[in-house]
């Protein structure tokens, strides 16, 4: 049959048969179902093969029958009948091509959990794709099936259920076929235009149940039919097709009893009808769905729910609720159909200006970084993503911080080695947020095999000794964790002249857990040069490590360090404010026009979850600046300006880097310049230098108490001004 194909095809039939599988539904049929694939795009099809013999009796009214499955089949268009392709009559065959399908007989028979309740979700779902089909046939094209069963339904890609078989189909206004097989002959006559199909279905849900049907008495034993159905059951396939139901009926009486209504079915009713849905239940859909996506069959998933997906985020303003569910699927995806569907939707995100859609993608990059090309990542990518480290809020900078880690094993010279350098030190030395200035100091620890062996024991000293230097003791740990964990990349000279000053200077730490890593980490780098001290051939192998672009084996000194800084971030509620200022500053504001225009200003932010600390954030920023009336309304003003994501607060930070000397306007700068200015060898402290920065610190502790009993005294004021004002109501005059 093979060369038959491949000699006698027709250049006008562009698909060929690549598998014949031994379906049961061959030998039930008057057809033979193959697996195909279009000629030029490989495209897979199903292929329906007839053989027209005129030696086998009734071959003429075979023929008619098969030739009217193709005219019927190539005229129907509807989501639950099977989609014609292409025929061509060759010589003694007819080709049928159709999307791919299997028979559902086929399909039922190959799975293991029929019974389970996501299968029998799936099963009712099914159920009512064949409805829907029938009342299309029988209803809006005046078609009667005739043969409804479970040899001519069958199941797609994306685990639709699909009409097919149509060999049979007349006019309701025609009786039967006389040459139905009696097996599936429904008895009585035709009494409504669905009196013979609502029988043939009452035959499929049996089938579906209990396997191929043997003879028709066996229809009045359920055996494994769900009880939720059995209310209904015995009226499909009932001798008098006057007490059959409609599909109305049928489909109402299946929902009462909690058949229908599932989360399979309201998932995929809400795709198909998604276009006609408020706000209100798009986004309660879309967040409810990647939980459910956990629990269905990896098909619908794959060919279902991720295609109308892909579709919905073309047109729908919802792309960030879109996202959770299609980063989701992305992982069944292989490496082309990723890049083809899911990377220009990541690019399209990181375009928006939308907070939010960011905090989205940096809680998720661990999912999709690693299957991002090294050019798309350094050129679409990078400049968006970077941005982010000089962004206003607090939760933006320290989760793009973290995603580095993800990233930098793909990052080109200049990004890594220059960009990300210059914005890390920038974090170190400015940010006012203890928990990212620790973890930029420990995303460091994690990228520096990364770095260029050149200036790596550069950019790593100088950052790792300005974070013994932080007042935040997380900060001066992680400082000191990295050091050890970083051990191999610095040259003897280095670990003599700066790394071991710099801790050095940490022993008298305030805190006990930091001066007790810090010895532990004296003693290490003592033994090592010890060790190159005894041995001098050490020596060689030792600065061989250091221009190591991998990482070497770490000495065992150095392991609690490894452990530390590779493990997890340091974790912190940000931004740290006082709790009874922004209350007391939202009690006093709440009867003023201008915190109305605060509240609508914060409304979009506060509709998630992830960025309420903004809001809080801007709360203090505009109560620092209350200095009367006027000038109060004056700040909400330019509080409104700063809080827009398209502002110079965050985004567009060109000229946030004239403070640190960097021209923004030339990306490839001296590859020597880091951010991280060029270290003498520290020196010790005296003595008492501790003690008098503590000092200060205690200074500086009370300095912003009175600050803050200034600012509540002016509230206060203000509050007792607006009181003795009379409220001015909407439509009133002013007296």
């Amino acid at each position: 049959m093979w060369t038959i194909f491949s000699r006698d095809s027709s250049k006008d039939f562009p698909y060929e048969i690549s598998e014949s599988p031994k379906y049961v539904f061959n030998e039930k049929s008057l057809w033979k179902l193959n697996k195909g694939k279009k000629k030029n795009t490989a495209q897979e099809v199903s292929i329906f093969e007839f053989l027209i013999n005129d030696d086998i009796p009734g071959s003429e009214t075979r023929s008619a029958l098969a030739k009217s499955a193709v005219k019927h089949l190539k005229t129907l268009k509807h989501p639950n009948i099977l989609s014609f392709l292409e025929s061509s009559e060759v010589k003694t065959i007819i080709y049928l091509s159709t999307e791919y399908v299997e028979p559902l007989q086929s399909f039922i028979s190959s799975q293991n959990n029929l019974h389970t309740d996501i299968m029998n979700q799936y099963i009712a779902w099914g159920i009512s794709n064949i409805i829907e089909g029938l009342k299309f046939l029988n209803f809006e094209a005046k078609l009667c099936h005739n043969k409804v069963n479970i040899w001519s339904v069958f199941v797609n890609k994306a685990g639709q259920w699909k009409l097919g078989e149509l060999e049979y189909m007349n006019s309701v206004d025609n009786s039967p076929p006389s040459y139905v097989s009696e097996l599936y002959c429904a008895p009585g006559h035709r009494q409504s235009p669905f009196s013979i199909d609502i029988w043939g279905l009452g035959v499929l849900i049996w089938e579906v149940f209990n396997g191929p049907l043997s003879n028709q008495s066996a229809l009045k034993i359920p055996k494994k039919i769900p009880k939720e159905i059995l209310t209904i059951y015995p009226k499909l396939v009932a001798v008098d097709p006057m007490n059959r139901p409609s599909y109305d009926i049928v489909t109402s009486t299946l929902r009462e009893q909690g058949y229908f209504g599932n989360d399979l079915e309201k998932t995929m009713t809400s795709l198909s009808q998604y276009h006609i849905l408020d706000d209100f239940q798009r986004t309660a859909f879309l967040e409810k769905l990647p939980n459910l996506l956990e629990t269905y069959p990896k098909n619908i998933a794959l060919y279902n729910v991720l295609p109308s997906l892909l579709e919905m985020f073309n047109y729908v303003k919802e792309q960030k609720v879109i996202f959770p569910s299609m980063i989701k699927l992305s992982t069944m995806l292989d490496d082309q159909e990723f890049e083809e569907k899911i990377v220009p939707c990541i690019v399209k995100l990181f375009e928006s200006n939308d907070r939010a859609t960011r905090l989205l993608l940096l809680n998720t990059i661990e999912l999709y970084a690693s299957r991002l090309k090294a050019d798309l990542l350094n050129t679409n990518i990078f400049p968006l993503l970077v941005s982010g480290l000089a962004d206003a809020s607090p939760t933006i900078r320290e989760l793009t911080v973290r995603s580095m880690v993800y990233i930098s094993s793909k990052l080109n010279y200049n990004n890594l080695n220059v960009e990300l350098m210059r914005h890390f030190a920038r974090l170190q030395m400015k940010d006012d947020q203890g928990s990212i200035r620790t973890n930029t100091t420990v995303c460091l620890g994690k990228i520096a095999q990364y770095l260029d062996p050149k200036n790596r024991s550069k950019i790593l000293s100088s950052a790792f000794s300005r974070a013994l230097k932080d007042p935040f003791q997380p900060s001066r740990m992680a400082g000191v964790s990295a050091f050890s964990a970083t051990q191999q990349y610095y040259p003897l000279i280095e670990v003599s002249t700066r790394v071991l000053p710099a801790l050095c200077q940490v022993t008298l730490d305030p805190e006990k857990g930091v001066r007790d890593i810090t010895f532990q980490t004296i003693k290490g780098f003592l033994g090592k040069l010890e060790n190159v001290s005894e041995d001098e051939r050490l020596k060689e192998k030792m600065e061989e490590e250091v221009a190591n672009t991998t990482s070497p084996a770490i000495p065992t000194w150095a392991g609690w360090a490894v452990t530390t800084v590779t493990s997890k971030f340091y974790s912190s509620k940000i931004p740290q404010k006082d709790e009874k200022s922004v209350e007391l500053s939202k009690n006093n504001l709440n009867n003023t026009s201008v915190n109305n225009c605060e509240e609508q200003m914060h409304s979009k932010l506060l509709k998630d979850n992830i960025v309420k600390n903004v809001y809080k954030e801007k709360q203090i920023e505009s109560i620092d600046s209350l200095q009367d009336t006027q000038n109060h309304k004056n700040s909400m003003k330019d509080s409104t300006l700063h809080n827009d994501w398209d502002d110079n607060s965050g985004w567009n930070v060109g000229d946030d880097w004239e403070s640190i000397g960097v021209d923004t306007s030339n990306s490839i700068k001296d590859k020597s310049d880091f951010g991280w200015e060029d270290q003498e060898p520290i020196l010790l402290d005296d003595s008492d230098m501790l003690a008098k920065k503590a000092e200060a610190e205690l200074i500086k502790e009370e300095m912003r108490k009175k600050r803050e009993e200034r600012k509540q005294e002016r509230i206060k004021q203000l509050e007792s001004k607006r009181s003795n004002k009379q409220s001015l109501k909407l439509g009133g005059k002013r007296l």
